[in-house]
C-alpha cells in the first residue's frame, strides 16, 4: 500500500536546541475552548511551518505557550482573521493581547487568495528598550523611508542618506540578531535603486554577511532579489537562453557554476538556495517545461551540501509533484453522517472519484446528480467520495439524504491543511485516482461528457 504524507517540517530548527523556557500568555475570552498554537516557518521559500507550542484554551480565556529556544526568534499566532506576530528572547515571559475572535466567512473561507492581516501581538507592559519596542520602531521608520523612496524618488544617493541616517539614529540594536536584521533590511532599501550595478553589489554584501535562515529579514530581501529571478533576464536573449539550456538539459552543475561565475554568488550556502528559489519559481512557468524543470530540480539535490537546503528542496520537489499524474494521493481520513471514519487508502483496488465540495455552493449540488448518474453506471468499478470543505457533519448530512448509499459523504476537521495538500485553487474541485491511489486525472476531471467518454475507455474496456 502506497503511502505519502504532508510534510510541515523536514527538520529541527537550531534555535530550538537545548534552549531556556520562554512562556507567552494571555486571556482572550472570546477564543474559550478554542485550540490555539505558536508557530514559526522554517523557510520563506514554500513557507514550511512549525508549530512550536500548541494549547486549548480554558473556559476563563486563559492560554499559555512555552517553547525552549535559544536565540531570538520571530512566531506568530494564526487566528482566523489575523495573524500576530512577536519576537521571543530565551528565558523572557510575555504577556499578550488577542484581537477579539471573528470567524471567516464563507467566501473568504473559499477565496484561494484570502490572507489573514498581519500585526504586531500587543505585549502587556512593554517598555522602550525592549526587544520587541526597538524592532517596532525601527520597522516604522524602515516603512517610512522605503514610502519616501517609492513616493518621492530612488536616486542612489537618497538611499544611501536614508541608510546612513538610520544606522546614526537605531544604535541601540546592537545584538547579532539586530545587527545582521538592519543590515538585510538595509539591502532591501537599496534593492529599489533603478541601477543594474545595485544587484550586483546587493549579493556581494549578501555573500560577506551570509544567508541567515532564522531572521525574518534575510528571506524578505532574499524573495525580493531572487523573486522570478531567471524570468527577469528574459530582456537579455543570450542570459535568459542559456538558463533555457540549464533546464531543457537538466544540468545542475551547469546551474550552480553559472550562478558562482556570471552572479558572484560565492557563498555556497546562499547559491543553493538561490538555486532551489530560481528554478522552483518556473514550475508553472507557461514558457518552461514543468516535468523538465522537475527534472532539474531532482537533479539539484546531488550538488547541494547542507543537509537544510537539502530538505528544502525536497520540500519544494514534494508539493510541486503531490498532484502530478501518477504520484500517490494523500492518504486522508474523513467522517460520513453516520459518525464512521474512512480513509482514503482504504478503497484501493477501485477507480476513485474525489469531489470537493461545499454544501452552499449550486455547483456542488449539481454535481451531485450528475455523480450519482455516474455511480449507477460505473459502480462495480468506481468509488466516490464528497468531500465537503468548511460544513458542518449536520450540513453534510441533510445533502447527503436524497442519496442513500449510493455515494461517500465525508466532512473532514482541518480544510485548509486539505486544501494545502491537494493544492486545491477552487471549490468544486476534482480528482480521478486509479486502483493504487495515485492521480489519474487532475484537469478535466470535472463531471461531464469528457470524463464519462474518459471513463468508458478506462473501466467499460475488458
Amino acid at each position: 500500500m502506497k503511502r505519502i504524507f504532508f510534510i510541515f517540517m523536514l527538520f529541527p530548527l537550531p534555535f530550538l536546541i537545548n534552549g531556556a523556557e520562554v512562556v507567552v500568555s494571555g486571556v482572550a475570552g472570546s477564543y474559550a475552548g478554542k485550540t490555539l498554537t505558536l508557530n514559526a516557518y522554517t523557510d520563506q521559500i514554500i513557507k514550511n511551518e512549525i508549530i512550536l507550542s500548541e494549547v486549548k484554551v480554558d473556559a476563563s480565556g486563559f492560554f499559555a505557550f512555552a517553547v525552549n529556544i535559544v536565540s531570538p526568534v520571530q512566531v506568530f499566532i494564526p487566528m482566523d482573521l489575523y495573524r500576530g506576530f512577536i519576537y521571543l528572547e530565551p528565558g523572557k515571559k510575555y504577556q499578550v493581547k488577542l484581537p477579539e475572535y471573528v470567524e471567516k466567512s464563507l467566501p473568504q473561507k473559499l477565496d484561494p487568495y484570502f490572507e489573514p492581516t498581519d500585526y504586531l501581538l500587543e505585549i502587556e507592559d512593554l517598555q522602550k528598550g525592549d526587544f520587541n519596542f526597538q524592532m517596532m520602531e525601527f520597522e516604522e521608520a524602515f516603512d517610512f523611508f522605503s514610502m519616501r523612496h517609492l513616493i518621492y524618488g530612488n536616486h542612489p544617493d537618497s538611499i544611501d542618506a536614508s541608510v546612513d541616517e538610520m544606522r546614526n539614529i537605531f544604535t541601540d540594536l546592537d545584538s547579532r540578531f539586530q545587527v545582521r536584521f538592519k543590515e538585510y533590511r538595509f539591502m532591501l532599501l537599496r534593492n529599489l535603486s533603478p541601477l543594474p550595478s545595485a544587484k550586483k553589489e546587493i549579493i556581494k554584501q549578501l555573500n560577506q554577511i551570509g544567508a541567515d535562515v532564522e531572521n525574518p529579514a534575510f528571506w524578505d530581501l532574499f524573495d525580493n532579489v531572487f523573486y522570478d529571478f531567471i524570468q527577469k533576464t528574459g530582456d537579455n536573449k543570450e542570459e535568459f537562453s542559456t538558463f533555457q539550456k540549464i533546464v531543457d538539459e537538466g544540468n545542475a552543475k551547469m546551474l550552480i557554476a553559472h550562478l558562482n561565475s556570471r552572479y558572484g554568488l560565492t557563498d555556497p550556502f546562499l547559491r543553493e538556495l538561490v538555486a532551489i528559489k530560481s528554478i522552483s519559481d518556473l514550475i508553472n512557468a507557461d514558457n518552461f517545461d514543468k516535468f523538465k524543470v522537475i527534472e532539474l530540480l531532482r537533479r539539484l539535490g546531488g550538488g547541494v551540501q547542507t543537509e537544510q537546503n537539502r530538505d528544502i528542496l525536497t520540500s519544494v520537489i514534494a508539493r510541486a509533484t503531490a498532484n502530478s499524474i501518477g504520484a500517490p494521493a494523500f492518504d486522508f481520513a474523513g467522517t460520513d453522517p453516520k459518525g464512521k471514519l474512512h480513509l482514503l487508502s482504504a478503497y484501493e483496488g477501485k477507480y476513485v472519484y474525489l469531489n470537493f465540495g461545499n454544501t452552499q455552493i449550486d455547483q456542488t449540488k449539481k454535481d451531485l446528480n450528475v455523480l450519482s448518474r455516474f455511480h449507477d453506471t460505473y459502480k462495480k468499478e468506481l468509488v466516490i467520495i464528497n468531500i465537503f470543505l468548511y460544513d458542518t457533519p449536520e450540513q453534510v448530512a441533510r445533502i447527503a439524504t436524497p442519496y442513500k448509499d449510493k455515494m461517500i459523504f465525508l466532512s473532514v476537521e482541518n480544510p485548509d491543511m486539505l486544501r494545502k495538500i491537494f493544492n486545491i485553487q477552487n471549490i468544486p474541485s476534482f480528482y480521478l485516482l486509479d486502483k493504487e491511489r495515485n492521480f489519474l486525472m487532475t484537469k478535466g476531471a470535472e463531471p461531464n461528457d469528457e470524463l464519462r467518454v474518459f471513463m468508458q475507455r478506462i473501466i467499460l474496456k475488458k
